[in-house]
Parts: structure tokens; sequence; C-alpha cells
């Protein structure tokens, strides 16, 4: 008979190629030599597929829902994020109603499915805006900034220089304090691996701002050296990207000065780790007009010679999104309300504290019943079925009490005595409201998509070409050919890596909320300013 093996190997691999690119792919290889050969060259193609589809900016956006999934994780931005195998890595980030986390979860990439581990040893404290690298079966977190508390008032926000490291295969929180030199507390700073040295740069320094400062730490022995570089060197920083060329060069780029409107959108340096002192040199940047409009907001992340940057679309109208408002003066420091003609005057002692309205803050699920007090009658309470019975099916008597005071509780029937008929016919009549619902909820999307159609996308990809950053200084942003439909809105804070074959985008802020308290009334829930939506930038599927 006819079987697989009977193809020829241009049509075993593209079906081969139709599988996530993680697992399953690992489990073809072990079919036989055949299906082995097959699929590195299916791996070596997607590689080679994806790279062009983001040089010619052709690519698609696939979203993943997160409702259809039993374990939700929770809204937040500003996490820790990295990719290791077939699964991603978050760990902290905060919410909008000032809750930081220090939960770590694992995104199985083959399944888009979400599981919170519950790991042991010393866990760290809930913080935001730390640094997350993989090396050798451990997750490396430093750093980080914890959001003060609305109240009571005037609480001070605080940087954290905690080391922890996580076993992957223990499941195992290690904290690290066996040197005596250690990094001041910091934010919002970058870091990179380079064979055994996790090398780390700028962030905010509490209320001394950003810093330019280079740190090293050995990662075979966990000792902190902080480097010498020359004079020239960038203007003090967080927020900022920082991407591996190489065992020996970094570059950053993007970041926030510390200054009122001082983004770092133009400027690119690299650094060269060779030598006692490390030394800095700016990268010369053409094509600025094709350049994003933010960088500090949002992250960069390396694909081959290039690096992609999620930002407004500039053809889309202005985002609601107030960039300034995540700045030292409101997000990471005192928090401010804009309360009468005074915007930033900070709010009194009666507005009180923001109310938490997110069902699952730090775990928590679902709500307990209240407890009567002993001699208070609560009214009774019929069951959900009583109002989904039509009215042609009058609901049967409850058992009347008996008359003498003998406590017949053994034979007593305090719940309704449902006929099986009556049954069914709440169940169908629940199920009828389910179907409206859901057919009212499709016509709802489907008119969202005729009117995302009619606009432009609200998020563009940029590129940044680093071919020749290396041998002649120098980069350029690729013109923007087309800009794919179907992606987010815009976000800001949110974390971007590289998996195999596509970006996976995550988390983040989505729009504004309201700041006086007669804005919060007409607004939203707060926390539907934070999002925990999962988006994948993949390359289209080719045909034979």
């Amino acid at each position: 008979g006819v079987s697989i093996n009977d193809l020829p190997n241009e049509v075993l691999e593209h079906i081969i190629g139709l599988l996530p690119p993680y697992k399953d792919l690992e489990n073809c290889m072990l079919v036989c030599k055949r299906w082995h050969r097959n699929v590195q060259n299916v791996i070596k193609h997607k590689k080679i597929d994806f790279c062009r589809a983001i040089k010619n900016f052709n690519t698609e956006w696939e979203n993943i829902s997160q409702t259809l999934q039993s374990n939700i994780i929770t809204k937040r931005y500003s996490h820790s994020a990295c990719v290791h195998e077939n699964f991603m890595y978050v760990f902290g980030g905060c919410t909008s109603t000032s809750t930081t986390f220090n939960d770590l979860w694992k995104l199985d990439l083959s399944t888009r499915k979400w599981q919170r581990l519950l790991t042991m040893g010393r866990y760290p404290s809930p913080k935001a805006y730390a640094s997350l690298v993989y090396y050798k079966r451990n997750l490396v977190l430093f750093g980080g900034w914890t959001h003060p508390s609305p109240f009571p008032l005037h609480q001070a926000w605080r940087t954290f220089n905690e080391l922890h490291v996580y076993d992957i295969d223990e499941n195992y929180w290690n904290r690290m304090n066996n040197t005596n030199l250690y990094p001041p507390s910091m934010a919002g700073h970058s870091a990179t691996v380079h064979k055994d040295n996790m090398v780390i740069f700028g962030g905010l320094q509490d209320y001394r701002g950003g810093s330019n400062d280079v740190w090293s730490l050995n990662l075979a022995t966990y000792t902190w050296t902080k480097k010498e570089t020359n004079e020239c060197k960038p203007h003090p920083r967080y927020g900022h990207s920082q991407i591996a060329i190489s065992d020996e060069h970094l570059i950053i780029l993007g970041g926030w000065g510390g200054q009122p409107n001082m983004i770092l959108n133009d400027d690119v340096w690299m650094l060269n780790m060779v030598g006692r002192v490390w030394l800095w040199s700016m990268i010369t940047v053409r094509n600025h007009q094709w350049a994003a409009s933010h960088l500090w907001c949002h992250p960069a992340c390396k694909v081959d010679d290039y690096v992609v940057v999620l930002s407004r679309n500039p053809d889309s109208s202005p985002t609601s999104l107030a960039y300034s408002r995540w700045t030292t003066n409101s997000q990471i420091g005192v928090t401010h309300r804009r309360l009468g003609n005074n915007p930033f005057r900070v709010g009194d002692d009666s507005a009180g504290p923001s109310v938490d309205r997110d069902v699952n803050v730090n775990g928590r699920r679902g709500s307990f019943p209240s407890r009567s007090a002993p001699g208070v009658e609560q009214p009774p309470t019929s069951p959900p079925e009583q109002q989904q019975l039509p009215a042609e099916h009058p609901l049967p008597a409850l058992n009347p009490a008996p008359a003498n005071n003998i406590n017949m509780s053994a034979f007593r029937c305090d719940r309704l005595r449902w006929t099986f008929r009556e049954k069914r016919l709440a169940v169908l009549r629940r199920m009828e409201n389910r179907l409206r619902i859901l057919e009212s909820e499709e016509e709802v999307q489907s008119q969202k998509k005729l009117q995302q159609k009619n606009q432009p996308p609200k998020m563009a990809m940029f590129v940044l070409d680093i071919r020749e950053v290396m041998e002649n200084n120098s980069a350029e942003w690729l013109p923007i050919k087309s800009v794919a439909y179907g992606g987010p809105e815009a976000t800001i804070l949110y974390s971007l890596v590289i998996g195999n074959g596509e970006l996976i985008m995550f988390g983040g802020i989505r729009k504004e909320s309201g700041f006086t308290m007669n804005e919060r009334e007409d607004t939203e829930n707060p926390s539907d300013t934070v999002s925990n939506s999962l988006h994948f930038i993949i390359a289209p599927h080719t045909s034979i």
C-alpha cells in the first residue's frame, strides 16, 4: 500500500512545516533518519522565511484568546519574560491597581497554554521592571521596583538589587548574596548574556535618576564587577533595549533620559567588551524618517541581522496613551491625580484607595460566601433555575414543616422537588439564552472586524538593519513597505521575545483610563487598561 513515506521530500517537508515549530517537530525527528533530515530542512527554511518576512514587512498576526483557557495569567505590564526551548517564562509585573507580583508563569509554545509554576525556595520580592535572562537551565532575575500603594498616601516606591536564580529542573528559587560588591538598587535596566557573564547597563537608581554604569556578573561564581568604560558614553537612561550582537559586542537603543520629554529615540550605541576598559561608540543611524515614534515604552527584539520594534502606526490616529504618565513623575514615583484645574496636585485623604476589581490579583479567584450572624434570619434564596422555568409550569411547593416540635431534619427536604420534565425545560432555556448571547457576540465581533478593515492598524512594525554595525558603525531603518492587519490596539510596556520562527508579544497597557474621580465613574474597569493578550508575529504560510 501507499504510505506517507512514499511522498517526495518536498511534499513531506511542506506537511511537516504545518506543525508548530516546537515539540511536535522534535517528535518528528525521532521517526527515522529521513524524517530527521526533513525536519532539519524545515527548521532552516522557517528561519530563512521568517527573516525574509521581517525584512520585506510581509508578516501576519496570530492572536490567542485567553478566555477559552482554564488557567489564565493575570493581566500585567512591565513584567519580565524570556524564552527557552519550547516555553516562555514570565515573572512579576504589576496592574493598574498598584499591585506588583512575584509569580512565575510558563507558556507552552506548542499548545499555547499557560501554567503557573508553584515554585519552592526563597521567593523574590513582588516587583516589576526587573531583568530576566536564561543561562544553563537557570533563569537569572535581577533588580526591579515596587509601585507604592495608593493608600495611605505619600508612600515611597523602592527599587531592588536582589539577585535570584530559578533552577528549571528543580523548580527552586535561590537568592545569591555571596559577595560584598553589589550594584545599587535599580529598575528599568537591561541585561544580556555573553559567554559566562551577564552584562547590565543603565537603569533607574532610586531618586537619583537614570544611570549609564555597566556591571558584569560572573554566572559561574555569581560575583559582580563594575566595568570601566571610556569617557564618551551614552546618556543615563532607563527603559531602553539591549541587544547582544556577539560574545564581545552589544548595542543599546531608546530609553528615557529622566528629564521631561527626554525620550532617547535617535541614538544607538555599541559597547566593545574586550580588554580592561570597555569602549562605547555611537552608531550612525540613517533613515530617521522610518524610525519608531517611541522606543522607551516599546521593547526591541533581534531577528538575525535586524532589530524589530513595535510602535504606533504613523498612518493611524494618535493614541490616547499618555507616555509621560509612566515616567518617574508618576509611574515610578509619587502617584498624582488630576483634580480641578491643577493637573499635578496630589489627591487628598478623602479620595481613598482605588478599588481592586481584578478577580485574579495574586492568585485570588472568586469570593467567599457571606456568613450570617447568629440569631439573624436570612431571607430564603431560590435556585437559579427558578427564573428559567416557563410560566405554565409552576414550581412545586416546599415540604411543610412538621406540626410538632420534633426535629425531623433527616426527613425534611429544604430544596425544591424538580420533576424530570421541569429540569429538562430549565436546561433547554439556559442553552437557548447562551446561544442568543453567542450570536449577539458574533455580530459584535463581525462589526468590529468590518470597522478595523476600514481603519489602519494601530501598531506597526519598525525594522533596524544592523548588518554593518560592527564593520562601519552604522545602521539604518528600513522603509515600511506594508503594515499587517489584525494586530493589537496601541500598547505600551509589554514584553517582546523571539521564539522559533515567530515573535511573541504579551501583556502591556492598551488604553488610558480616567484620572479624576468623576471620570472614573464613567470609564470602564481600571483593570481593563492592562492586558493579558497574547499575540504572535509569524511569516505567512507558503505553498509548494
